[in-house]
């Protein structure tokens, strides 16, 4: 018997989408799980693309996260064309969440710099490489 194929890249995003929104929003996968009638194993194996999720989970993911549809669909283009989703990259880091609050909630000047920092740091490291 073959293997099963691997998950589809677009399942494997929208799969990061959720997670990342998830973690950004504090929220457990047992925590999202049941609010939607599954277990916490069920919500990772959609989250990782190894199952596909329905239209109708993907709304009650959306409501249950308090965010539209679209958002677990944003990047979907660059991964449809081969790519990789610099949003789905980032928000897949475990730091992400911390890292967007703590950006949020700094006044805009600092949070200027902070941006400006990461840019020049970015930069120097792709020169240096």
């Amino acid at each position: 018997m073959a293997p099963p194929p691997p998950p589809h890249p677009i399942d494997r995003h929208v799969g990061a989408m959720i997670r990342a929104h998830r973690r950004a929003a504090g929220v457990s996968q047992e925590e999202l799980g049941a609010a939607l009638g599954l277990t916490f194993q069920q919500i990772q194996k959609y989250e990782t693309g190894e199952n596909r999720i329905s239209a109708s989970k993907l709304v009650e993911v959306s409501r249950a996260l308090s965010l539209p549809v679209g958002a677990l669909f944003e990047g979907v283009d660059v991964v449809a064309g081969g790519g990789e989703s610099l949003i789905a990259r980032f928000m897949s880091l475990r730091e992400a969440a911390p890292f967007m609050e703590a950006a949020v909630a700094l006044p805009e000047p600092v949070r200027n710099e902070l941006f400006r920092l990461a840019t020049v740091y970015a930069t120097e490291d792709k020169a240096a490489s």
